[in-house]
């Protein structure tokens, strides 16, 4: 009995010792990431609660648990304003122990977390466009998955496009950080290119009535107007240009395009449009399996870019933590360095010490009603953007972590 009495109490230490050093490598006992987006505004259907699907998705393949530690996914609604989107942020890291935030997609918000994380041993992943954010205003924790200003503005249109007589623009664009992010990048690149923007206006997120800023475009005569908007803004202004006939006389660029969008207005609207876009559901056999059981918990709805971002995010991020055996970030962080992105969304992709997920991206035409076949037909490829030329190089990035 003495014996067997002696084995239990080491079996109980072993025990003890065991959940003791499991602990101390994962903070609270729980694996936890929230996803912040908008739920219910003008970003509602490329984000909301399809990201938050996304990301319980990249759980379920893990099982729910990463070491026999639990999973848990929370969600919240930023609303479009950078103090609330902040608040949201600060409440989950400091109280409600959030390892990381994911999606955001709200370029003023994403910069504010990025200001959050540098004095936080926490990590935040953005869907947002800003180039600062792995720019001026990068930070070690903060990462950009989905694209940035650059990857689309700068080639959105191509040397051949003004070669071919495509060479005035005129810019609409959406009146915060992602509007002025990706004008400044399409300013740049058609200084490059030879091309000339010849006007811009801003309007304000969530507007309805564009009349005055389209009159504004197509007085000015340009061969190409660029939409430097998302979500419902990006569907509102296209439609009411066919309506005040600027297209087809003047070609419509659209700076950030998602399946979502397209599918929200329709293609008879949409139609057209010419884009860079950051993800194609119908690019592989692996992209086209994710879309369908995406759709399968989603109601039928195609994922859209973020979404399929999202799930990239929470996917990668789970990886790192179960080969690094914690959820500190900063081991973490070095083990999604180290480990290529290879998912649904991006192939043989990899994050940069700015903190950019670089992968290859589309340029891609809206199809007409009558060249689609099925529905998610929307696009057309025209070329493949190899992802070390989509974005800037890190010899031309702001971002004070790299070393020049």
């Amino acid at each position: 009995m003495k014996q067997l009495l002696k084995i239990a109490l080491v079996i109980g230490a072993l025990v003890a010792g065991s959940a003791y050093a499991q602990s101390t490598r994962f903070s609270d006992g729980v694996i936890r990431i929230g996803v912040l987006n908008d739920r219910a505004g003008p970003y509602a259907d490329l984000s909301g609660e399809g990201s938050a699907v996304a990301a319980r998705m990249a759980v379920e393949e893990f099982g729910g648990k990463i070491r026999n530690v639990p999973v848990e996914i929370v969600v919240a609604d930023h609303q479009n304003k950078t103090d609330v989107g902040a608040a949201v942020a600060r409440k989950w890291y400091d109280a409600d122990g959030v390892d990381l935030i994911a999606d955001v997609a709200h370029s003023g918000i994403s910069l504010a977390l990025a200001t959050l994380v540098k004095d936080r041993k926490k990590l935040v992943i953005h869907t947002s466009a800003s180039s600062d954010i792995t720019g001026k205003s990068c930070a070690a924790r903060s990462l950009q998955w989905l694209y940035n200003s650059y990857s689309t503005a700068a080639n959105v249109i191509t040397k051949e496009d003004i070669d071919r007589g495509i060479n005035s623009f005129y810019i609409i664009s959406v009146d915060y950080a992602m509007g002025a992010g990706l004008s400044k990048v399409f300013r740049g690149s058609m200084n490059l290119k030879g091309g000339k923007v010849i006007g811009e206006v801003s309007h304000p997120l969530n507007t309805t009535d564009f009349s005055s800023y389209l009159l504004q475009a197509q007085a000015s005569g340009a061969k190409a107007v660029l939409l430097a908007s998302g979500g419902a803004d990006l569907g509102n202004v296209t439609k009411q240009a066919r309506e005040f006939g600027l297209v087809p006389k003047q070609l419509m660029l659209a700076a950030a395009l998602t399946t979502s969008e397209i599918e929200s207005n329709g293609l008879t609207a949409m139609q057209g449009l010419q884009s860079v876009s950051f993800y194609e559901w119908n690019a592989n056999e692996r992209s086209r399996a994710w879309a369908r059981a995406f759709q399968a918990k989603h109601g039928g709805k195609f994922p859209s870019g973020v979404h399929a971002a999202v799930y990239s995010q929470v996917r990668h991020y789970l990886n790192a933590v179960e080969a690094a055996g914690t959820d500190d970030a900063d081991a973490v962080l070095a083990k999604m360095r180290e480990i290529p992105v290879d998912d649904a969304f991006a192939t043989k992709a990899k994050l940069r010490e700015d903190g950019q997920m670089v992968h290859d991206m589309y340029l891609v035409q809206v199809k007409s009603p009558a060249e689609s076949t099925s529905k998610g037909d929307y696009t057309k490829i025209a070329q493949v953007i190899p992802g070390d030329r989509a974005f800037q190089t890190l010899a031309q990035s702001e971002c004070p972590l790299v070393k020049k």
